[in-house]
């Protein structure tokens, strides 16, 4: 009981320390040695506050009262270890607290029921090396020996949070709970997405730098959402091959952050810019489709510094915020982030904020082109002669929304892909992030500390459902590093090949002339 009883106890007459020790026994102190934390240092405390009441002076001569054991603290154990207690069949040992104090029918006016919180022996909850009874001589997989424990004879752990009686949890700790190896496999793929739709969002973006009137409105938005892209996948580079160089501190297992890793922090940042500045620029692009086809507008290409400011300079200051309040760190998948407790100011509600009146605005798009190709087919068949020139004024317009339809139909698909992907990514880490329940650890621990299972057992035991789905997450980090891919799919087509092609031929033989696209066409074809 050394580091719990720190105060003078009281025992009534005719009861001894060994007394109240052979009580302890009887109520199974002894097996409590094999369970691991919350419940052993739990149960300890509320044993010691049983065993030994705690006399209090109340200011008269030759008084005191006595605090008896807190009805709190034994709820506290059936909270904390009746998941244990009953995979090792060990129920006999939790507390009844609805009958009396196991002991007090010793004393002259007892039994006592326990007592109320204001009034009552409470010891606080210590989770420290005191509570290893034996430290272990062999560690189980996927557990790793503790070097600091045992360098410094049981006296420090490597991480309080994750190891204890010369074992941690290395990280990443998030793979302990699934099939071994089943994450590193799956990110990997992610990860080569990743840098593909990189690459190849960078080879559009170069080609609209070097290709006729590609700088235009409203080609060059889809130019700007591929750089934002290209820099969104390219932020795998730090940590591709090697996560654990950004997932982890040095000692291998405390969980990077801000504080221990610099590269997390590097990478976390350029995540943060890149997710949010290509969430911005296709959401542009959304709202350009939307103001040309329903509004016949040219708005936006007028207030140029607006598409800048949204696209570069807000995303850059939230990541700037990130690092200077040292708000990055690793969660659950394979790259630095903003942190769960900052995760939502810094990216989940500025992408909220950005997509879902982006969503909201192209379905309403889409309800127009529906409703004019609807009324077209018999409007068309009309002649003009004939017509009013509201009515003639009317079919204009949805010639003109065809013609929209015809021509920009690309940043239509990558605007649905697009909404998609974050809206569901935004999703994922809402449900997803919200499991904060962290009860069915130490039976986990169990389980694995016992060889009851394997790894891969003793997680779809005790772990399912209580960390992020597998499957959920490989799909939403799929389409999340696909944007890219998707980018170079809808606008490298075949007229940017010949385009390409006819540059070159310029260059060869005509001194880099460059052909001019006709204008009536250059406010549409993006």
């Amino acid at each position: 009981m050394q580091g719990y009883i720190d105060y003078k106890i009281w025992l009534p007459e005719n009861v001894t320390v060994e007394t109240m020790e052979g009580e302890l026994i009887k109520q199974g102190i002894q097996d409590v040695g094999g369970l691991v934390d919350p419940c052993k240092s739990t149960y300890i405390a509320y044993a010691c506050s049983v065993a030994y009441p705690r006399p209090v002076i109340t200011g008269q001569t030759n008084s005191f009262n006595v605090l008896l054991a807190c009805e709190s603290t034994c709820q506290a154990v059936h909270k904390a270890c009746a998941a244990d207690l009953a995979f090792l069949n060990m129920t006999q040992i939790l507390p009844d607290c609805n009958g009396h104090i196991p002991g007090t029918e010793q004393y002259s006016s007892g039994p006592y029921q326990f007592q109320l919180d204001n009034s009552c022996n409470a010891i606080p909850f210590r989770s420290t090396n005191t509570t290893c009874a034996i430290p272990m001589s062999e560690c189980v997989s996927p557990f790793v020996p503790d070097l600091v424990f045992r360098t410094t004879n049981g006296q420090q752990n490597t991480d309080d949070a994750f190891c204890g009686c010369g074992c941690c949890l290395p990280c990443p700790q998030t793979n302990a709970f699934y099939k071994p190896g089943i994450l590193d496999d799956g990110f990997f793929i992610t990860d080569v997405l990743k840098g593909v739709s990189a690459g190849l969002a960078l080879i559009l973006a170069i080609s609209y730098v070097v290709l006729p009137d590609k700088l235009q409105h409203p080609s060059n938005l889809i130019f700007f959402a591929a750089i934002a892209t290209a820099i969104f996948g390219a932020a795998v580079a730090p940590s591709f091959g090697n996560p654990r160089r950004v997932q982890c501190a040095a000692n291998g297992v405390t969980a990077a952050s801000s504080y221990n890793n610099n590269m997390c922090t590097i990478q976390g940042a350029w995540l943060l810019f890149g997710a949010v500045s290509t969430t911005a620029w296709l959401s542009i692009v959304i709202v350009n489709l939307h103001l040309h086809t329903v509004w016949n507008s040219n708005w936006l290409s007028k207030r140029a510094w607006l598409s800048h400011l949204l696209g570069w300079f807000i995303p850059a200051g939230f990541a700037a915020i990130a690092v200077v309040t040292k708000s990055i760190g690793w969660n659950n998948s394979n790259m630095c982030m903003a942190t769960q407790e900052t995760s939502n100011v810094l990216l989940f509600i500025p992408l909220g904020v950005i997509m879902i009146p982006s969503t909201l605005l192209h379905v309403m798009t889409f309800v127009h082109i529906i409703k004019v190709t609807l009324q077209a087919e018999n409007s068309e068949t009309v002649s003009h002669s004939t017509l009013s020139s509201g009515r003639a004024a009317r079919i204009s317009h949805r010639r003109h929304v065809m013609n929209a339809i015809r021509i920009q139909w690309r940043a239509a698909v990558l605007a649905i892909v697009v909404s998609a992907s974050v809206l569901l990514y935004w999703a994922f880490y809402l449900v997803e992030g919200a499991k904060t329940d962290m009860s069915w650890m130490s039976t986990w621990q169990l389980c694995i500390f016992t060889q009851y299972g394997d790894q891969e057992q003793c997680g779809q035991l005790f772990a399912k459902g209580h960390v992020p789905d597998f499957v959920f997450m490989m799909i939403t980090e799929g389409l999340v590093s696909t944007t890219g891919l998707w980018v170079f799919l809808l606008f490298f087509k075949k007229t940017l090949m010949v385009e390409w092609k006819e540059y070159m031929s310029g260059w060869i033989c005509c001194g880099g002339r460059r052909s001019r696209r006709r204008e009536e066409d250059q406010f549409y074809v993006i």
